[in-house]
C-alpha cells in the first residue's frame, strides 16, 4: 500500500490528484474536515491545532497500517495542518484509492473515528472575533480582575507533552537495561540460526539416500563443526543444535534408529527434516526491536542474540515526592483526632515502581518557612521530576506553588477542569518537571495516570499513554457535573472486547475503589447517563 502522511502549516490544496493513472484503482475517495464558525456555541474565527509531530506522523501511519489489515487499499494520502487555521478552511484532508468502494469507504470511516482519539494532535484553542472597541484610555493593570481559566483535560495533556522533553539516552550494560525504554532500533547483524543445524539428537544423511543402513563416519556436538560432504550410505551422529557437516540432509531422530557397531539401522524414516536452515527465524538486517520498546527479559534476550552488549537506553529517572499536611502521620502510627495516615507517600512508590532510578520521599511541615528551611535542595537539583503532594489548592495554608516558584520552576497551569483532580499545578525548569498533586489520594491516582504518567513516558523517550475505548456492560448514571470526569473503573477482557465496570466511590479522598481499579472511564461534562452496551474512552491504569 502507497502510504503518504504530511502534517503543514500551510493551506491543503483544493485538488489533489489519486496517485495512480485512472483506470489502475476502482475508486478514489475523499474526505475534508473543515473549520466551522461556531465552537461551543459561539463564533469564531479560527482554530489552532497543536501536534508533537514526529509521533503523530508515526501513529497516524500505524492506524493506517491497522485499519488496512481489515480493509485493504492501494494508497492512503493525509495531510493534518497544525497552527492557525481560518474559518472555511481545511484542518484534515484524507483521500483513499482501494480496488471496490466499500473497502475505501470502511478504511475511511474508521480511520477519521480513531484519529481524534489515537493520534497525538490537539484543537489548542480557538480565535473569536475582535470586538469594535471604544477609544477610551483605561489604566488598569494587565490580567486585572480576570482569573484564568482551568485548562481542559486535553489541553493539559498537551502542555505536559511539549514542555516535557525525552532526556538525553545513554548506553549500559544488557544487565542494567531492565525496564529501561530503547532509543534506537535493533536490527540483527547475522542471519539466525547462522547456519543450518539439528533440531534433534539423531544421525544425519543425504535427504535423497534410500539406504536403511548407513556407517557412521563422524560424530558433531553443539559446539563442533565437522563439515564433510556425506556420500549415500554414510551417516554423521548428531546433537539437538550441532550444524550440519554439509548441505541437502536431513536428521533421522534416534529413537527412530538402532545403532549396530559403527553402523545405524533406521527403525522408520518419514518426511520430516529436523533442520533449522541458516536465516530461518532472522534474516541479517531485519528489525529485531524497534525504538521507544520497553526492554523486558524477551527484548533483552533478542539484543544479547544479536550482540548488542550495550544498547542505547533511556536513562534512569530521578524523583523527589514531597509530602504535606501537619496532620499525616505514619501508616504505623495510631492517629489522634484530626490526623490521618499517610497513604499518598506508599501509593506514589508503588506507582512509579519499575520506573524510576532514584526515589525520594520527605515530608514538610504545613508552614512556608519551616518548609523551605528542611526542603532536600541538594536532590532537588539533580531530580528530572519533583512531586509535591498536597498543598495544590488556595487555602491559607498551601503553599505548593509559591515553593515551586521560589525553586525557580515556571507554572504552566494550575488548574484543570476535571473531576477529581482540578487543583493540580504543573510547572517547568529547563529539563526538570514539577507537580503539585491534590492531597486527596483518588486525586493523585487519577492525576498520576492523565498527568504524571505522560511526563515519565516524555522523559524516557516512551509513548505517552492515550485514551482508548472499551464497553459498559450495564447501564451506567452518574450525578450530572459540569466538569469532565475521570471514574475509576475495573477492566476486564471477554471475547476480545475491553469491557469496563465503573467503580463506587464518594469522594476525592475515597480509598476503597483502589482494590480494583485499573482503568479509568471518562465521562465528558454535563453527561450522567450511559445506556447498557455503550463504548467510552478509557484511559489504563494499572494491570489487567
Amino acid at each position: 500500500m502507497d502510504l503518504d502522511i504530511t502534517l503543514t502549516d500551510a493551506p491543503i490544496a483544493e485538488q489533489i490528484s489519486a496517485p495512480f493513472p485512472v483506470g489502475s484503482y476502482g475508486a478514489w475517495l475523499e474526505f475534508r474536515g473543515v473549520v466551522r464558525e461556531e465552537e461551543a456555541g459561539r463564533k469564531i474565527a479560527a482554530l489552532e491545532y497543536e501536534a508533537y509531530p514526529e509521533m503523530a506522523v508515526r501513529e497516524m501511519r500505524r492506524l493506517v497500517n491497522d485499519i488496512a489489515g481489515r480493509h485493504p487499499c492501494l494508497a492512503v494520502r493525509v495531510i493534518h495542518r497544525i497552527g492557525l487555521i481560518p474559518v472555511g478552511e481545511a484542518a484534515v484532508y484524507a483521500g483513499v484509492a482501494s480496488r471496490h468502494r466499500a473497502e475505501g469507504f470502511a478504511l475511511l470511516a474508521e480511520f477519521m473515528d480513531r484519529l481524534k482519539l489515537d493520534v497525538p494532535i490537539w484543537k489548542r484553542g480557538s480565535r473569536g472575533f475582535e470586538p469594535v472597541m471604544a477609544k477610551v484610555s483605561v489604566n488598569v493593570p494587565a490580567g486585572a480582575g480576570r482569573k484564568p481559566s482551568p485548562l481542559s483535560l486535553d489541553e493539559a495533556r498537551a502542555k505536559i507533552q511539549s514542555c516535557c522533553q525525552p532526556l538525553p539516552a545513554i548506553r549500559v550494560p544488557l544487565v542494567e537495561a531492565v525496564g529501561r525504554v530503547l532509543r534506537e532500533p535493533v536490527r540483527a547483524t547475522e542471519d539466525l540460526p547462522p547456519f543450518d543445524c539439528s533440531t534433534r539428537d539423531g544421525y544425519a544423511v543425504l535427504a535423497d539416500d534410500p539406504a536403511e543402513q548407513h556407517e557412521v563416519v563422524g560424530v558433531i556436538h553443539a559446539a563442533g563443526w565437522q563439515p564433510r560432504q556425506l556420500r549415500s550410505g554414510e551417516a554423521v551422529r548428531v546433537a539437538t543444535g550441532a550444524p550440519m557437516p554439509c548441505g541437502g540432509l536431513r536428521v533421522i531422530m534416534q529413537e527412530d534408529a538402532v545403532l549396530e557397531g559403527n553402523y545405524v539401522r533406521l527403525n522408520r524414516t518419514d518426511s520430516a527434516i529436523n533442520i533449522r536452515r541458516r536465516g530461518d527465524e532472522v534474516k541479517a538486517g531485519q528489525l529485531l526491536v524497534p525504538e521507544h520498546s520497553k526492554l523486558d527479559a524477551g527484548r533483552l534476550a533478542l539484543l544479547a542474540t544479536a550482540g548488542l552488549a550495550y544498547p542505547l537506553v533511556s536513562p534512569r529517572l530521578r524523583v523527589v515526592h514531597l509530602i504535606t499536611g501537619d496532620e499525616i502521620v505514619p501508616p504505623g502510627q495510631t492517629p489522634q483526632p484530626g490526623q490521618i495516615r499517610d497513604s499518598n507517600s506508599i501509593l506514589i512508590r508503588g506507582l512509579l515502581a519499575g520506573q524510576v532510578g532514584e526515589l525520594y520521599q520527605a515530608h514538610l511541615p504545613e508552614n512556608f518557612a519551616a518548609a523551605w528551611s528542611q526542603l532536600p535542595l541538594n536532590k532537588i537539583a539533580v531530580a528530572d521530576l519533583v512531586l509535591v503532594s498536597g498543598g495544590a489548592s488556595v487555602g491559607e495554608r498551601d503553599f505548593t506553588r509559591p515553593l515551586l516558584e521560589r525553586l525557580g520552576f515556571h507554572i504552566q497551569f494550575n488548574q484543570v477542569n476535571l473531576r477529581p483532580g482540578r487543583p493540580l499545578i504543573f510547572g517547568t525548569k529547563g529539563s526538570q518537571a514539577a507537580f503539585g498533586l491534590p492531597g486527596n489520594p483518588l486525586s493523585h491516582f487519577v492525576c498520576f495516570h492523565f498527568a504524571v504518567a505522560m511526563a515519565l513516558a516524555r522523559f524516557n523517550g516512551d509513548c505517552p499513554p492515550v485514551f482508548q475505548r472499551g464497553v459498559l456492560p450495564d447501564r451506567f448514571v452518574s450525578e450530572t457535573c459540569s466538569r469532565e470526569t475521570l471514574w475509576p473503573a475495573r477492566l476486564t477482557l471477554s471475547a476480545g472486547r475491553v469491557i469496563l465496570h465503573p467503580l463506587n466511590w464518594g469522594s476525592s479522598g475515597d480509598v476503597t475503589c483502589f482494590a480494583q481499579a485499573n482503568a479509568l472511564i471518562r465521562v465528558p461534562a454535563g453527561q450522567a447517563n450511559f445506556a447498557a452496551g455503550a463504548e467510552v474512552e478509557f484511559l489504563p491504569a494499572g494491570a489487567i
